[in-house]
């Protein structure tokens, strides 16, 4: 499978699920939080929260963080998802209008929640791609984005 054929598996995938497994740390304790999340074609992930949350206090400690998408499945007992790993950040709703709108297209009820939480990005280093039924037992295949 070529990096552009994994590329457009992966959005596929991500197309079918709403919610991400956001794992942070802070001082070598982890915290892991569900995000739902919208993306873009460059595999660049979005969420918003706020700010006062866990998760965000370990963001600004700690901007390295990984995640995991697994609500779909194809059956009960199939292993298929995505892990990614990457750094996040927050970003200014005034200025990063283009990113914004990526995540208030996929969620119309986002605007309910920007008066108190803010933008961020992930920009993921490698995203895994698991798929038993596409790559065979405990298959996976890794696209390295840098």
């Amino acid at each position: 499978m070529t990096e552009t054929e994994l590329k457009k598996v992966i959005l596929e995938y991500l197309e079918k699920n709403r919610r991400m497994t956001l794992a942070t740390a802070s001082e070598n304790i982890p915290w892991a939080a569900t995000v739902m999340f919208a993306y873009d074609t460059n595999l660049n992930f979005y969420f918003i929260s706020n700010p006062e949350t866990r998760k965000i206090k370990n963001l600004e400690a700690n901007p390295q963080v990984s995640c995991a998408i697994n609500e779909f499945k194809n059956k009960d007992g199939s292993t298929m998802g995505i892990q990614i790993g990457g750094m996040a950040e927050q970003l200014d709703k005034t200025k990063n209008k283009k990113e914004l709108e990526i995540f208030r297209k996929r969620f119309d009820w986002a605007n309910d929640y920007l008066h108190d939480h803010e933008l961020f990005k992930i920009k993921p280093s490698k995203i895994i791609y698991l798929d038993d039924e596409k790559f065979g037992p405990q298959g996976k295949k890794e696209l390295n984005l840098g």
